[in-house]
């Protein structure tokens, strides 16, 4: 989870709005500068805080609606996260040509909701998922994660949402490092009565390091 909070990217958003049959209505781009940083707000609640800059000046977002979080999806596994999931191992599944662990995840009706929600205005509502991750047999990285809404949420007029994150190594030679970060992130929902798809993809990575030096000078004598 430390690979969350050292790096940048250039993110691409690619937007369509679609009619009931899945084909698209209208679609829009963007580009962004992009920041992941992990937080711990409070004794045993990580979250991963975002920053976007537009590069095309384009203030709004497409549909006025914003998406964010995918990065953090992996969360589900974290030590202090995962208490809040029923986890199943099925067994041995196939990702990309390579054997991987297929581990299903559903939120817990008695614990909280600490990794998904929708705020509509001031009103922020969560929203239980549950999933699957596809995770490196050999290394036990993860390398796909996909998930759905337990049931919709009618107070809020979302009636479906699926989403899928790929994550992969990304190697940073000057640093002599390479890090697994998330490599595009797809969504498709049902929101106030429109069908939507978005695919997030990352690339042009930089390492977000900081380096410090101290200098020190002795008082002159009076």
């Amino acid at each position: 989870m430390e690979d969350l909070t050292r790096f940048a990217a250039v993110e691409d958003l690619f937007h369509q709005s679609l009619d009931s049959a899945g084909l698209p209505l209208n679609s829009e781009v963007r580009k962004y500068d992009y920041v992941a940083l992990l937080a711990e707000p409070t004794p045993g609640t990580v979250t991963v805080a975002e920053s976007r800059s537009s590069r095309l000046r384009i203030a709004d977002d497409p549909d006025h609606i914003s998406s964010s979080g995918f990065a953090g999806l992996a969360l589900v596994f974290h030590p202090d996260m995962r208490k809040d999931f029923d986890l199943n191992c099925e067994g041995l599944a196939e990702w990309q040509g390579k054997p991987t662990w297929l581990v299903r995840f559903r939120q817990r009706g008695d614990r909280p909701n600490r990794m998904h929600s929708y705020q509509v205005g001031s009103q922020i509502v969560p929203v239980d998922l549950k999933g699957a991750a596809w995770i490196a047999a050999d290394t036990f990285q993860i390398q796909r994660i996909e998930a759905d809404l337990v049931k919709p949420i009618p107070e809020i007029q979302l009636l479906g949402e699926h989403q899928a994150v790929e994550y992969g190594p990304i190697p940073f030679p000057r640093k002599n490092v390479t890090l697994w970060l998330p490599k595009q992130a797809e969504i498709y929902f049902k929101f106030r009565k429109h069908n939507y798809y978005r695919r997030h993809s990352f690339d042009h990575y930089m390492l977000f390091s900081v380096d410090t030096e101290e200098k020190r000078k002795a008082p002159s004598q009076p």
